[in-house]
C-alpha cells in the first residue's frame, strides 16, 4: 500500500473500544490473525515459561542456523491492556531473522486484571529464566537484548532499569519502539492536533486507569521511565519515533537524555509515519525497512560484542 494510503486509513480508523476490554482484545486478535505472515527460515514454538511465581506464555523464534545465538526479550504493545505475542508477530519475524538471533516473545498477564508491577516483575523473570536455560535454548545469555513496542517499550526500558538495580543480568542493547515513557503527562498535551484511533485521550486515560492502582504512580520511574533521575550505566539503545505518533517526544526526550548520560543512542525518526508503524510490515514498505534496519543494528552489536 502506498504510504500516502496506509496513513490516511490509520488515522482514519475507528477508535478501539478501549472502555469494553473485553471486546477491544476480541478486535485486535481479530486484527493480527487476518494478517498475511512474513516467511521466517527458522522455527517458531509456543512455550511455558514455568518459574515459582508462575507460568508465563511465550512465543520463541529461533533462525535457521546452528548457534548459539544472541537473544531478544521481546515485549508486545498494546496500553498494557490488549495484545498478545501475535500482534508483534510479523515484526518479530524480520528481526529474528534479519540479526540471526533467538527472539522470545512474551506472552505477559495484561491489565486491568493484573497491575503494575506484575507484568513488568514478569518480563523480568523471563529474562532470569533465559539466563537459567541458556544452553537449552542455544543462546548467549552473555547476548541478552532487551526490546519492545509501544507499552512494550515501557516494559522494556523497565527491565533495563530493573536489571540495573538489581545486577541479575546485564543487558548489552535495547530497542525502543515507538514507546510509551511518560504516563505522568497527561496525554491531551500529548496529542496536539494527531486523530489516532488507539491513542484518543479517553484511551490513554482507560489504559493508565486499567495499569496502575493509583494515579500517583505514574510518576514512579518504572512506570515512567522518563523520569528516571538518572539513566546511567544503562544498555546502549536503538530508538524508534514517528512523526505522526503524539508519543515521538518523550522518545526523543528519553534518546536525548540517555545520550548525556554517556549511553550511545541509534535514533531513527520517521516523518510521516504514525504510532507503532513498524507493526504492518505486509500493508507498509517503510515498516519493513525499519524492522530490517532494527535487525543490522543488533547485527553489529553482537558482532563488536564478541
Amino acid at each position: 500500500m502506498e504510504k500516502a494510503k496506509f496513513i490516511k486509513a490509520y488515522l482514519n480508523a475507528k477508535p478501539f473500544p478501549v472502555a469494553d476490554i473485553t471486546e477491544a482484545r476480541k478486535l485486535e486478535t481479530a486484527r493480527s490473525s487476518r494478517s498475511a505472515k512474513v516467511a521466517f527460515p527458522g522455527n517458531i514454538d509456543n512455550v511455558i515459561v514455568d518459574n515459582a511465581q508462575g507460568e508465563t506464555k511465550a512465543r520463541i523464534y529461533t533462525p535457521a542456523g546452528n548457534g548459539p545465538f544472541p537473544v531478544i526479550l521481546y515485549m508486545h504493545g498494546g496500553g498494557f491492556s490488549i495484545g498478545s505475542p501475535e500482534t508483534s508477530d510479523n515484526l518479530c519475524r524480520i528481526i529474528a531473522n534479519t540479526a540471526n538471533a533467538v527472539l522470545i516473545s512474551v506472552d505477559y498477564a495484561l491489565a486491568p486484571e493484573h497491575k503494575f508491577p506484575y507484568a513488568l516483575e514478569e518480563c523480568y523473570r523471563v529474562a532470569l529464566w533465559i539466563e537459567r536455560n541458556d544452553v537449552a535454548l542455544n543462546v548467549r545469555a552473555d547476548q541478552l537484548i532487551i526490546a519492545g513496542d509501544s507499552a512494550g517499550g515501557n516494559l522494556a526500558a523497565g527491565v533495563c532499569l530493573l536489571a540495573r538495580e538489581r545486577a541479575d543480568f546485564s543487558p548489552i542493547y535495547q530497542v525502543l519502539i515507538c514507546p510509551l515513557l511518560d504516563l505522568r503527562t497527561d496525554h491531551a498535551l500529548k496529542i496536539k492536533e494527531l486523530k489516532d484511533g488507539l491513542f484518543t485521550a479517553d484511551n490513554s486515560h482507560r489504559f493508565i486507569h486499567y495499569y496502575l492502582h493509583d494515579p500517583d504512580e505514574t510518576g514512579n520511574p518504572l512506570v515512567s521511565p522518563l523520569l528516571a533521575e538518572s539513566l546511567t550505566n544503562l544498555p546502549p539503545a536503538t530508538i524508534i519515533s514517528a512523526e505522526l505518533d503524539p508519543l515521538a517526544a518523550e522518545a526523543i526526550d528519553y534518546g536525548n537524555r540517555l545520550r548525556d548520560a554517556g549511553i550511545a543512542v541509534t535514533h531513527r525518526h520517521y516523518a510521516g509515519q504514525v504510532h507503532d508503524f513498524i507493526l504492518f510490515v505486509k500493508s507498509l514498505e517503510e515498516a519493513t525497512e525499519a524492522a530490517e534496519e532494527i535487525g543490522y543494528d543488533l547485527l553489529r552489536v553482537v558482532t563488536n560484542s564478541h
